[in-house]
């Protein structure tokens, strides 16, 4: 372990903090890749790839994972503090037309579109996610969401928009 830490721990370092940009997250990513890698050191193959490439693409692995752990804490963090505003009975009620005319307008859809729309803004699924419980390729997936999108901002330009920054 220590081996590996000190031929390539200045380099998968710089890969961390490139990705995390807080040097004391780099050093629990690259802290948690090296784990990793010790424990699957098994699993390398040289004739696949270099020791370098190998660890570099558990590094990745382990950075991105840890980016979007924090964003969904994040994102959770954001929702817990907008359920404690209180909304006039006015903007409640605007709120519930606005939620009315959105499912009226995804229901006017086509299924194939309807379904994508449901995985992702109504259950939360990824893409790869919703991909795999609809049982259909990734790109497929994503061009039915741009285009179920789009069917919505012709007919509801307002709600299209919206669910769009959520992509």
């Amino acid at each position: 372990m220590s081996l590996l830490y000190d031929h390539y721990n200045g380099a998968l370092f710089g890969l961390c903090l490139k990705f995390t940009k807080n040097p004391d997250d780099a050093k629990e990513v690259l802290q948690a890749s090296l784990i990793k890698a010790w424990q699957n050191i098994d699993s390398y193959d040289a004739d696949k790839a270099r020791l370098f490439t190998w660890l570099y693409q558990i590094t990745r692995n382990q950075a991105l994972d840890f980016l979007r752990k924090s964003q969904r804490k994040q994102q959770k963090e954001i929702q817990n503090d907008y359920s404690s505003v209180s909304i006039e009975e006015d903007s409640s009620l605007l709120y519930k037309e606005f939620k009315e005319q959105l499912n009226l307008k995804v229901t006017s859809l086509e299924s194939q579109y309807q379904d994508v729309i449901n995985c992702v803004f109504y259950k939360g699924m990824t893409h790869m996610e919703a991909s795999e419980y609809l049982n259909i390729p990734l790109g497929t997936f994503k061009t039915r969401i741009r285009n179920a999108l789009k069917k919505l901002r012709t007919t509801y330009s307002i709600i299209a928009l919206l669910l769009w920054s959520y992509i």
